[in-house]
C-alpha cells in the first residue's frame, strides 16, 4: 500500500510545485554557503570567474533579447514603382502614366505576437534555471574537489607518521637483532616498509598537485597557483528526513523549474496554434504622381485565409502532444530527484554509520593492539609479525576513515547540487576488506590500497 500511494503522490506533488515554479523570472537561489571560510571563498570565486559559467550567462542574455523580436511587428514594404502609357515616357501627358510610393504592412491576427512574445519570456526563464544548473554544479564541483585535496594531504601526513613509527620499530628490531633475540628478517622486513612510505608520500604528494591544479582551473587560476587549507576532516551530521530535504531541493531544483516552465510554454503554443485558425491581415497604401495631371492614391486592406487546414491541425496536435509530453516530463523530474535524494541520503546515512564504527570503536581499539604488540615484541613474547598486522591494520582503519569522512562531505556536496545525474566516480560507501588490510598498509603490500573502494563521490 505504501509503494501505491509514494507512485500516487510523487507526481501529484511534482504537479503541485509547477504552479509555484512558473512566475520565477531569475535562478533559484543557490545553494547554502559552505561553513568552511575557505571553501566558501573558492567557490564565490569560481562563480565570479569561470569561464565556462560565463559563457551560460551570455547564452542567457541572448536568450533575454529574444522576447521583442517575437512580439514585433513584421518589417513594412515600403516599393516605388513607374507606369506609363505608351512605349515614350508619357509623365504629367498621359492619364495611366504614374510615379507610384506604396507601403505595406501585414497585421497577424490579435493575440499571435503576444503569444510568441510570451513563449520567448518562458524560453528565456528556461535558459536561466540553465544558468542555475551550471552554478550549482560548479559548487559542486569546488567542493568535492576541494575534499579530495583537504583528504590528499591527511593521507600525506598520515604517511608521514607512519614512516616515523616504522623507523622507531626499526631501531627496536635493530636492538633486538645486535643482542640476538630478534631476526635479521625482521630488520629487512621493516626496512622494506620504510622505503615503501616514500612511494605512498609520491602518490599522495601526486593527488595533491592533481587537486589543486583542478581547483584552479575550476576558478581560473594558474595551474601551479598555491592553496592553503587548514581545515580537517570531520563528520557533519545532516539533518532533516527525506521529506523535508526533498521538499528543499524541489523548491530550488532546476530541472524542476525548467520542467514547469516548459509546461506552460507548451500550453501558450497551444493557444498560439489554436490561433493559427484565424486569418491574418494586410494593408497597403500608395502615392501616384502623374506629373501636370491631378494625383492618385489607394488604401487596400487584404486577409491570408487559412483554407488549408490540415497544415494548421497537424500544427495544433503536434502542440497538445507537446504539452501531454511536457506534464510527464514534470511528473518523471519529480520521480527521478526523489531518488537521487534518497539515494545520496542512504549513502550519508552509510557513511556516517560507518565512519562512527571506525572512530569511536576501531581505530582506538587497534591503537591498544599496536602498543601491546609493541610491548610484548621488546621483551619476545610475540614475533615481529605481530607488531607488523597492528601497524597495518591501524594505519590502513586510519586511511579509511579518512575517505569516509571525505566521502561523505563529497556525496552532502552532491545533495546540495540537486542533480539528477550521478558522478562518474560515484560509488557506495562499504567497509574495507579487513582481510587486505593485514598486509596492505596504507597502500603498501601486495594486497590492493586500504580503503573503500566504492561510494566516495568527488
Amino acid at each position: 500500500m505504501s509503494l501505491v500511494r509514494n507512485r500516487v503522490a510523487a507526481p501529484l506533488f511534482a504537479l503541485s510545485l509547477v504552479a509555484g515554479l512558473l512566475p520565477a523570472q531569475e535562478p533559484s537561489p543557490a545553494p547554502p554557503v559552505p561553513e568552511d571560510p575557505v571553501l566558501a571563498s573558492l567557490v564565490e570565486e569560481a562563480l565570479a570567474r569561470s569561464p565556462d559559467l560565463r559563457g551560460v550567462q551570455e547564452a542567457l542574455a541572448a536568450a533575454r533579447a529574444r522576447p521583442d523580436q517575437a512580439r514585433a511587428l513584421p518589417n513594412p514594404v515600403l516599393s516605388v514603382g513607374y507606369t506609363n502609357d505608351g512605349w515614350a515616357p508619357s509623365l504629367g501627358a498621359r492619364d495611366m502614366t504614374a510615379l507610384a510610393l506604396r507601403w505595406s504592412q501585414d497585421l497577424p491576427f490579435p493575440g499571435k505576437r503576444g503569444l510568441r512574445g510570451d513563449i520567448a519570456s518562458l524560453e528565456a526563464d528556461g535558459a536561466a534555471q540553465q544558468l542555475e544548473r551550471a552554478r550549482r554544479s560548479l559548487s559542486a564541483a569546488v567542493q568535492r574537489s576541494y575534499y579530495g585535496l583537504i583528504l590528499a594531504r591527511a593521507l600525506l601526513d598520515l604517511v608521514q607518521e607512519q614512516g616515523e613509527t616504522w623507523r622507531e620499530i626499526e631501531q627496536v628490531a635493530l636492538a633486538r637483532y645486535r643482542v640476538g633475540q630478534g631476526a635479521q628478517q625482521d630488520v629487512l622486513r621493516v626496512q622494506v616498509e620504510v622505503t615503501r612510505i616514500e612511494q605512498a608520500r609520491a602518490e599522495h604528494a601526486t593527488e595533491i598537485e592533481i587537486r589543486l591544479a583542478e581547483l584552479n582551473r575550476l576558478r581560473d587560476r594558474a595551474p601551479d597557483a598555491s592553496l592553503e587549507t587548514e581545515s580537517r576532516l570531520a563528520l557533519r551530521p545532516l539533518e532533516g528526513d527525506l521529506e523535508s530535504v526533498l521538499a528543499r531541493l524541489a523548491a530550488t531544483s532546476p530541472e524542476l523549474a525548467g520542467a514547469g516552465l516548459a509546461v506552460e510554454r507548451d500550453r501558450l503554443g497551444v493557444r498560439l496554434a489554436q490561433k493559427a485558425f484565424k486569418p491574418d491581415f494586410a494593408v497597403q497604401a500608395g502615392y501616384m504622381n502623374r506629373g501636370g495631371l491631378d494625383p492618385m492614391w489607394q488604401a487596400e486592406v487584404g486577409v491570408f485565409l487559412p483554407v488549408h487546414r490540415k497544415k494548421e491541425a497537424g500544427a495544433l496536435a503536434e502542440a497538445e502532444a507537446g504539452l501531454r509530453a511536457s506534464e510527464r516530463r514534470v511528473e518523471s523530474v519529480m520521480l527521478q530527484l526523489r531518488f537521487r535524494t534518497q539515494e545520496r541520503l542512504a549513502r550519508l546515512r552509510s557513511a556516517a554509520k560507518i565512519a562512527g564504527l571506525y572512530g569511536n570503536g576501531i581505530i582506538p581499539q587497534d591503537q591498544m593492539s599496536v602498543e601491546a604488540a609493541i610491548a610484548n615484541y621488546q621483551v619476545g613474547k610475540v614475533p615481529f609479525i605481530t607488531v607488523f598486522e597492528a601497524l597495518t591494520t591501524l594505519y590502513g582503519d586510519r586511511t579509511t576513515y579518512f575517505r569516509l569522512l571525505a566521502g561523505h562531505e563529497k556525496v552532502r556536496a552532491s545533495l546540495e547540487e540537486a542533480s539528477l545525474e550521478v558522478p562518474s566516480d560515484l560509488g557506495a560507501l562499504a567497509a574495507p576488506d579487513t582481510r587486505a588490510l593485514l598486509v596492505a598498509g596504507s597502500g603498501m603490500g601486495s594486497a590492493p590500497p586500504m580503503g573503500p573502494t566504492t561510494m566516495t563521490e568527488r
